[in-house]
């Protein structure tokens, strides 16, 4: 009976520790996506900086915890989840800061974006690894006297809508103001980072003993 009570409370308990990390995630996701909506990059980039520095932090106390206070050794098994939800945390973090980027842009275009007509007037190149000019974009004269640059490669001379952000805060885009976003990816993402989390958090979640000094797990 108390084995099975153990095994029962064992998934409850992992998802307690793994929730503060998990809030402080989302917490600091919702700065990167405030960062990004009033076009402060630096911020954006210390933020996610930062972020690595909270992983690395993290990691120390989860070893220093399971090294003290844990009374069972550690197998093979527990370890690779531990390094595996920690690359799960990682990537999930800065997937889904980049899907919310996204959806804050297009919020703003749809909120108060603003389409106008265009005469696309040039090409916009960048220099790529072979040395070579590349296209990524295009110059549009709209028809008030504005030239935007931005990206696509619609045809030089041709007629094209453009929505842009009155107050500059995002890039402009071709075609007509964009619907809301749905959310649906950073949601995936927010989720598969809350199941990092309670990954990385198995290796804390056995029974609790005080070691004596000198002893090693």
């Amino acid at each position: 009976m108390r084995k099975t009570a153990r095994a029962l409370l064992w998934p409850v308990r992992c998802v307690l520790v793994a929730a503060v990390p998990w809030g402080i995630s989302l917490w600091m996701l919702r700065l990167e996506q405030d960062t990004w909506r009033e076009n402060e990059h630096g911020p954006t980039i210390v933020i996610m900086l930062a972020y690595l520095f909270f992983c690395i932090g993290k990691l120390m106390v989860y070893a220093l915890v399971r090294d003290r206070w844990m009374d069972e050794r550690t197998g093979t098994a527990r370890w690779v989840v531990f390094w595996v939800g920690t690359a799960v945390v990682v990537i999930s973090f800065y997937t889904a800061g980049g899907f919310g980027a996204r959806d804050v842009e297009q919020r703003i275009l749809h909120d108060r974006g603003v389409t106008a007509a265009g005469l696309v007037t040039g090409i916009r190149t960048h220099t790529g690894d072979s040395g070579a000019p590349r296209q990524d974009g295009v110059h549009v004269r709209l028809d008030d006297g504005r030239s935007l640059s931005v990206d696509g490669e619609p045809r030089v001379g041709s007629t094209v809508q453009v929505t842009a952000d009155p107050l500059g805060k995002v890039q402009p885009r071709l075609g007509r103001r964009p619907a809301p976003p749905t959310g649906r990816l950073l949601k995936v993402f927010l989720v598969v980072l809350a199941v990092g989390h309670v990954m990385e958090a198995s290796l804390v979640c056995g029974p609790l003993t005080r070691k004596a000094p000198g002893t090693t797990g």
